[in-house]
This record gives C-alpha cells, sequence and structure tokens, in this order.
C-alpha cells in the first residue's frame, strides 16, 4: 500500500502562508480558481491568446477538481503579472508513454499537428518510471515588468505545495525549453529533475520548442522542502521589486 496523506500537513499549510506572505511583502496579491475557462480569458487579455490545449477547456476534461490556475497580481497597480496552472492525471503505464499520446490528441482537438520524431525519450529517462497521480504545471508566466527574480520562485512553490496539498501527487512535472532550462529558475524554484530530450518533435504546434525539457520533482522531495524551510526558517529575502527611472 502507497503512502497515505501528508507527511507534515500542518508544516505544508505553514509554508504556504509564509510563501504568501512573502508576496504580499513586496506589493503582490495571488489568488487561485478552478474555472479553467476564466484562466483563457485572462490569458487572452494579458498575453494575447488563450491556454495551451492541456489547460483547455474547450478541449481537456477538467472539471471534477482535476485542475486549478492562479494569478498574481500587482497591488500597486491591480495588473495580473503572473500565471501558472495545474492539472491532475492518473497515469497508470509512465510517463513517457501516456504524455506523447495524449499531446498528439489534444493539440488534434484543436486542429494542430503535432508530430514526433521519436517514439520514445532516451534510454534511462527519468519519464519512464514517473507513474501514478502526476501533476502537469503549466501556463507560467510572469511579466517582464516584475523585476525581483524571487516573486518567481516563490510564486512556483506555493502553486507546488497547493497541488501536493490538493492530490498529494506522486510528482509534479512542467517541460520547458532550452533558454529556460539554461537559466536555473526552475531549480530554484523547487525542481530537483531535469532532463533533455523527453519530448522531441519532428513537427510542432507554434509556440512548441522542437526539443522540450522535463524538469520534475517527486513527492519526497516535495516533504523534504517542506521541512527544510521550517527547520531553517528559509525566507526569500525581498530585493529592489521596481527599478527606478
Amino acid at each position: 500500500m502507497g503512502k497515505v496523506g501528508l507527511a507534515d500537513p500542518l508544516g505544508a499549510a505553514r509554508m504556504c502562508t509564509d510563501l504568501e506572505d512573502m508576496l504580499c511583502e513586496i506589493g503582490y496579491s495571488v489568488t487561485n480558481s478552478e474555472d479553467m475557462g476564466a484562466l483563457s480569458e485572462t490569458k487572452m487579455i494579458v498575453r494575447g491568446h488563450p491556454s495551451a490545449p492541456m489547460h483547455d477547456s474547450s478541449v481537456a476534461v477538467l472539471d471534477g477538481g482535476r485542475a486549478f490556475w492562479m494569478q498574481l497580481v500587482d497591488n500597486a497597480t491591480g495588473n495580473v503579472v503572473g500565471l501558472q496552472a495545474y492539472r491532475c492525471d492518473q497515469v497508470d503505464t509512465n510517463l513517457a508513454d501516456w504524455c506523447v499520446n495524449y499531446m498528439i490528441g489534444i493539440y488534434m482537438r484543436r486542429q494542430e499537428l503535432m508530430v514526433p520524431s521519436h517514439v520514445s525519450p532516451p534510454s534511462g529517462s527519468i519519464a519512464l518510471r514517473l507513474a501514478g497521480r502526476l501533476v502537469y504545471h503549466g501556463e507560467c508566466w510572469i511579466s517582464q515588468n516584475v523585476r525581483n527574480r524571487k516573486v518567481f520562485e516563490v510564486f512556483v512553490r506555493l502553486g507546488t505545495l497547493l497541488s501536493h496539498i490538493k492530490w498529494q501527487p506522486d510528482a509534479v512535472w512542467a517541460l520547458v525549453n532550452e533558454q529556460m532550462a539554461r537559466n536555473g529558475f526552475h531549480t530554484r524554484a523547487g525542481y530537483t529533475i531535469i532532463e533533455k530530450g523527453f519530448l522531441r518533435w519532428l513537427w510542432a504546434s507554434e509556440g512548441v520548442a522542437p526539443v522540450e525539457f522535463l524538469i520534475a520533482v517527486e513527492r519526497d522531495s516535495i516533504e523534504a522542502m517542506i521541512d527544510e524551510h521550517l527547520t531553517t526558517g528559509e525566507r526569500y529575502p525581498p530585493e529592489q521589486s521596481r527599478i527606478s527611472p
């Protein structure tokens, strides 16, 4: 029988409160919602295009508490300056087998073509063993007007913790392009695994990189992150959040 429940539910709740407080201290507020249609509408307003298929409620089944999204608001202006979304899937085979087939199908529902260049990821890929209850993290965006790099890290960690509390997944995973993989932001935001070549596309929809990096954090690592935060009192000191003209 697998592990039941959170190792430290109170600690997870306290860390969430700490992260939200950190954002408030530097002038930002966070809200979350299970209305995935509202995510697409908000993204259209702030970014000029709708949600990607994995979080598009018009083509994906996301009801019944299977998904939520978050927005970050600049309290000084009232503008939305950050977005991210999470969805929970039960993967009975492994992520490598499930993901390619699912993504091809869901992009086809939007009449977008995705053709993989390789049938499977490189030998030894972490995706070959990731299975069970898996949470996909997507739509991650922070406005270039947010000058404090800690905002991204805290915002992402908060989302990861909320998904951990909500679904108690075996792992949280995401896909990033090479530029994002190289800058190290996701490592600082709590992801412990990064791997090149999980998905490689011969033909991909607009905005999808031909070679995608898999980033992931497993359940035990999330619980270790919580314990470290509570034990060390680690905080992310506010940097200068605005650059004076």
